[in-house]
């Protein structure tokens, strides 16, 4: 529990709140100065293509690799066998190579978080570099005929690894970064037609907001048509009705992304989520809604 504390109390230094919100921009301008090619690439980092985000997936690698690294040393220790030494040098290194790509998407994810996430975020950024850096200088130890002082680093840096995981936790779990923002609208969306708004208080081609239950609906209406989707953005939750309409889609006022009208697919991230969709009917002067089954998979 101490420690815990102690890690939290870490990321309410007023250092961090100096250095968060630069790096944050400087990420986020470093892909916007490559144009289109480096939207895709910032889209494919934060793992648009695979409906989920990418880092959790990545860090899944060092941790692993660590993890088989330090019992391998053990072994080694116990039995002196350099044969297994040699396999927990092959993990350090399988572990550093999955670190590096883990901390592009990760950095990736955090340019487009805000507030205690955001420092909370970089925290973790900051224990995971040095976690990494430990390792390295390990490998190059243990290669360099000092095995006893690079497994004593690697066992510093996995310390350090699994502060920085409780922190990866408590992003997903106490700050809801990389979870679907609208998953519990399927819960309470109607499965018969609800009337929704009267037809006139939703203007031409501008992104209203309306309550289908404990739903929060978008509607935009487009000459006879009038498409809807969860008015919630999937991301972190931003009113997609103060967004701007681009083309076929609606474009989140806090971070972004973009989400198509037709059937809440994404167009652009960072949002790994697509919108949940719903049918629509007039009659007798009333837009109505309900439930339209699952979204579009990207």
């Amino acid at each position: 529990m101490e420690s815990t504390n102690a890690l939290m109390h870490a990321v309410d230094n007023p250092a961090i709140d100096r250095l968060a919100e630069p790096l944050s921009k400087a990420v986020r301008a470093a892909y916007d100065a490559a144009g289109p090619g480096g939207r895709r690439a910032k889209n494919a980092l934060h793992g648009t293509w695979l409906g989920h985000p990418l880092h959790p997936v990545l860090t899944d690698v060092p941790v692993g690799a660590w993890t088989v690294a330090l019992v391998l040393d053990a072994l080694e220790s116990l039995s002196g066998n350099e044969d297994v030494g040699s396999a927990a040098d092959a993990a350090v290194a399988v572990g550093i190579a999955g670190a590096l790509g883990s901390a592009i998407t990760g950095a990736t994810d955090w340019s487009e978080t805000y507030g205690q996430a955001q420092k909370v975020g970089l925290v973790h950024g900051v224990l995971n570099l040095a976690a990494t850096t430990l390792y390295a200088t390990s490998l190059f130890m243990r290669r360099g005929g000092n095995r006893q002082g690079g497994v004593a680093l690697s066992m510093l840096g996995y310390a350090i690894a699994g502060a920085s995981a409780y922190l990866g936790g408590h992003l997903v779990f106490g700050e809801q970064i990389g979870v679907d923002h609208t998953a519990t609208a399927d819960a309470d969306k109607p499965e018969d037609f609800l009337p929704v708004a009267r037809l006139e208080e939703v203007p031409e081609n501008k992104p209203t907001r309306a309550m289908a239950g404990n739903v929060a609906v978008l509607l935009v209406r487009r000459g006879e048509r009038i498409f809807a989707i969860t008015e919630t953005c999937p991301h972190l939750g931003g009113p997609l009705s103060e967004g701007t309409l681009v083309g076929d889609a609606i474009r989140c006022p806090w971070h972004g992304s973009e989400l198509n009208l037709n059937d809440g697919s994404i167009e652009n991230g960072p949002t790994t989520y697509p919108a949940r969709c719903f049918d629509v009917r007039v009659q007798d002067g009333w837009i109505a809604v309900r439930a339209a089954g699952k979204p579009a998979a990207q």
